[in-house]
């Protein structure tokens, strides 16, 4: 109560501020406190800007300024001078002897403690509680026949040497093999790996176009042979395969195998999921785990569970099958532990559950892949059965 009065104290003195009507003594008062802290000095100067005045007060018109006055004078008191006669008297002699001046009082000291609330929950982002998680960036590693490894980003342009001489250009559209193919007989192997927080594009020697997602890669061919055009992935990958209906174009996983002539379509197989997803968008792909096929048309998705071994075909929208090469996150009524892993990919997120329940809530939403990750935290603390807290730079996730 104490604390409160000297806001309230201060506030009046810097209405009296406001209107150019201070005494010594209260000018006094108001250069001591403005000492104790620098903290207070600032805020004395957002206080004391006209223009933060008047945004509160448009603010102040949507809320029962009366009602909220009467709430603050029973919980206050002896603040307010409405806890004894004496006070009352006193406090009731400055009002009309003041008028509007306290009136002032009373909106500066809701801005005193507005503005005081909004520089404590900036402290806690600022400790860590909440800090601002940027997206990822595009950017992969480049891994020469000879194992060596390059950094390549996406805002600058790199002419490597392989071990026989030919050259991989890296630029603004990603690595391009089909700008400086190599000779036939060239069997060299090159990989594309993107870490946590990445994703890359990049052209292979046919001319088709490979989209990496975070924690993807691809292990390919400097050049393809003249019977099957082969490639090994593992994690999230799009295709739009240069059509050569005399030579197929195969996509390894660790558990299937994708055949195409000239197609677009999504693998997502990486190697912690449970299973493994071929979506197509356009053409049409065969999948084969090895026992049996699987034909697919635009719109349908084959499925592979590791560990039931089976393959199966179902329909889905593909829109949503395919939104991060489009820039968005949607998750349709999903499971939360899949989307947190979803998320932890791009986002490079530490996290933990806290019970096995919690991972079984169902959530849906549409959101930006490119933007920071903070809606997407202040969208899981309002759902009324997930609580998140950020320990030691850890989400820790739990039931409410």
């Amino acid at each position: 109560m104490k604390l409160a009065k000297k806001h309230f104290r201060i506030a009046e003195i810097l209405a009296m501020s406001f209107i150019g009507g201070c005494t010594e003594k209260e000018t006094e008062e108001y250069v001591a406190w403005k000492q104790e802290r620098e903290e207070n000095e600032e805020l004395a100067g957002l206080i004391l800007n006209r223009d933060n005045y008047r945004n509160f007060e448009r603010v102040s018109e949507r809320f029962d300024c009366e009602a909220g006055w009467k709430e603050f004078a029973a919980k206050y008191p002896l603040v307010t001078g409405q806890g004894t006669n004496r006070h009352k008297g006193k406090f009731g002699r400055r009002i009309v002897r003041l008028g509007w001046v306290a009136a002032v009082v009373v909106m500066l000291g809701g801005i005193l403690f507005w503005l005081r609330d909004a520089r404590l929950a900036e402290s806690r982002l600022d400790s860590g509680v909440a800090y601002r998680l940027k997206a990822g960036t595009t950017g992969a590693q480049l891994i020469l026949a000879d194992g060596e490894v390059r950094k390549v980003t996406g805002n600058q342009t790199f002419l490597y040497r392989e071990t026989d001489s030919t050259i991989v250009l890296t630029d603004s559209a990603g690595i391009d093999y089909a700008v400086c193919p190599a000779g036939d007989e060239n069997k060299l192997m090159n990989t594309v790996r993107t870490l946590t927080g990445m994703e890359y594009a990049l052209t292979l020697a046919d001319g088709t176009k490979v989209y990496l997602n975070a924690e993807s890669e691809i292990r390919f061919p400097m050049v393809f042979n003249s019977k099957q055009r082969v490639v090994e992935v593992t994690g999230e990958v799009y295709f739009e395969v240069a059509k050569n209906a005399a030579c197929p174009f195969v996509v390894k996983t660790r558990d299937l195998s994708v055949k195409v002539l000239g197609t677009s379509f999504n693998v997502r197989a990486y190697d912690e999921d449970h299973t493994v997803f071929v979506t197509l968008t356009e053409g049409k792909v065969q999948v084969f785990d090895g026992c049996q096929f699987a034909d697919i048309v635009p719109g349908e998705q084959a499925v592979y569970g590791k560990a039931t071994k089976k393959l199966e075909v179902n329909c889905v929208e593909v829109s949503r099958c395919m939104a991060w090469r489009n820039g968005m996150f949607i998750f349709r009524n999903e499971r939360l532990e899949d989307i947190i892993i979803c998320l932890a990919r791009w986002y490079d997120i530490k996290y933990r559950f806290m019970d096995e329940r919690i991972k079984d809530v169902r959530i849906g939403a549409k959101l930006d892949r490119y933007a920071d990750m903070n809606p997407i935290v202040e969208m899981l603390t309002v759902n009324p059965a997930i609580s998140v807290e950020l320990v030691d730079g850890e989400y820790c996730i739990a039931s409410k």
